[in-house]
């Protein structure tokens, strides 16, 4: 007899926990949202902007930059802009400037590869690159510097639209399809868990 009691206070103990995960992991608060696409390309341009710096000399009165990028690119160049004045530099739009440069982005693109589960019952990932490339022509000293950037992460599913820009195309690019067999397995997988650890809390407990 003492024996069965063991067994059953055993298996009421684990369809407790059972539903109890089942209940609360619906209420665990999301991660921080990822950082937008635009930012990452924001980012690597200010690294373009310390390439820049490092073939300035110390006192340098000021610099005229010729932005020659495809004009979906604006932003980036008025981002360049900014990071280099901030930093200290003077922009002059002075074409006999004693320092020019030519600028060009030859391409910044974002892809999103494979998608898979964080888990069982985790959130569903997509895998993000974000590459941006290009090429800087200091024309007082007639070198030419390529530059290229590339960024690598996991981002959630749902976050996709959230993280693209609508206002610029280049943060944005097709969406992966969805797991199909995870999307389909885990509501079964989960209501069937349900449905077992209630069978069993008011099987075990009429007895």
């Amino acid at each position: 007899m003492k024996k069965k009691l063991n067994i059953t206070a055993g298996l009421r103990k684990f369809s407790f926990r059972l539903f109890l995960f089942l209940t609360i992991s619906g209420f665990i608060p999301a991660l921080a949202q990822s950082s937008s696409n635009l930012e990452i390309f924001f980012a690597q341009v200010d690294s373009v902007g310390m390439m820049i710096q490092q073939n300035l000399k110390d006192k340098e009165p000021a610099i005229n930059i010729n932005f020659l990028s495809s004009p979906e690119y604006a932003i980036l160049e008025n981002r360049l802009a900014s990071y280099l004045v901030k930093n200290g530099l003077k922009i002059s739009n002075n074409e006999n400037s004693q320092f020019t440069l030519n600028f060009v982005i030859t391409e910044a693109l974002v892809k999103y590869d494979d998608t898979f589960r964080d888990g069982l019952f985790g959130d569903i990932l997509v895998e993000r690159s974000i590459s941006l490339k290009g090429n800087i022509l200091f024309l007082d000293k007639n070198t030419s510097t390529d530059f290229s950037f590339d960024f690598y992460d996991t981002v959630k599913y749902d976050e996709l639209n959230e993280i693209e820009n609508r206002a610029y195309s280049f943060t944005q690019n097709n969406h992966p399809a969805e797991p199909f067999f995870s999307s389909l397995i885990e509501p079964v997988i989960a209501v069937g868990a349900a449905a077992t650890a209630v069978i069993l809390f008011f099987t075990i407990r009429s007895k």
